[in-house]
């Protein structure tokens, strides 16, 4: 088999680019246990618990956090794209 003609181009990452996935991975960690925990409780949630209302606040702040390590991925990615072509 020979090589191809034209090989479709690698993404390289830069250290920064590295870091700033590294980084996105561990922020998607708190929205992960907030959502096990979230589907594990879900049988209560009518039950009006004040501690589970309070929760659930928490757990919409993890997921925003987990929201800003996905936006780190992405910005991290996208780059690296857009110097590979």
């Amino acid at each position: 088999m020979s090589e191809p003609d034209n090989p479709s181009p690698t993404l390289q990452h830069t250290g920064g680019e590295i870091a700033m996935i590294l980084i996105g991975v561990v922020l998607l960690l708190p929205g992960l246990c907030s959502l096990v925990l979230a589907l594990g409780s879900m049988s209560e949630w009518r039950s009006g618990d004040p501690i589970l209302q309070a929760l659930m606040g928490l757990w919409v702040f993890c997921f925003a956090v987990s929201g800003v390590g996905i936006a780190l991925i992405w910005l991290a990615r996208r780059n690296a794209g857009r110097r590979a072509s």
